[in-house]
């Protein structure tokens, strides 16, 4: 796929809407709840997302883990093949919030966004 079929800045447009979806989904959450994805090309296992990025054109990247083992991950996804379905799990005690997400969410962390795609090839 050529990047001029599907714009050079494809990957931050839809990060953009993922973003927003997700923000409106976490809306519902109670504080002890975190939002998780089910992606049909990881096994369907949940898994907590604690950053979400990308790299123009055409790759989404997520940064999380495995909420049963807590084994790291970083999912790289081509947008053309990027399909999540969002869901609701109690938080696992091995996803603490950070300092400054816990005065502004009241113990309640929320998936992060990477503004800058430089951040998300790291």
């Amino acid at each position: 796929m050529s990047t001029s079929i599907i714009g050079k800045n494809a990957a931050a447009n839809m990060c953009e809407r993922i973003n927003k979806l997700i923000r409106n989904f976490e809306k519902s959450l109670a504080p002890d709840e975190v939002a998780a994805m089910s992606l049909a090309s990881f096994s369907n296992r949940p898994i907590i997302i604690k950053r979400l990025g990308y790299w123009n054109p055409d790759l989404i990247v997520l940064y999380g883990f495995d909420p049963n083992t807590g084994e790291a991950l970083k999912m790289i996804q081509h947008i053309s093949q990027f399909t999540l379905c969002l869901i609701t799990l109690k938080r696992p005690p091995q996803d603490e919030p950070v300092p400054e997400e816990e005065e502004t969410q009241k113990n309640s962390r929320r998936i992060g966004f990477i503004i800058n795609e430089e951040d998300a090839g790291q």
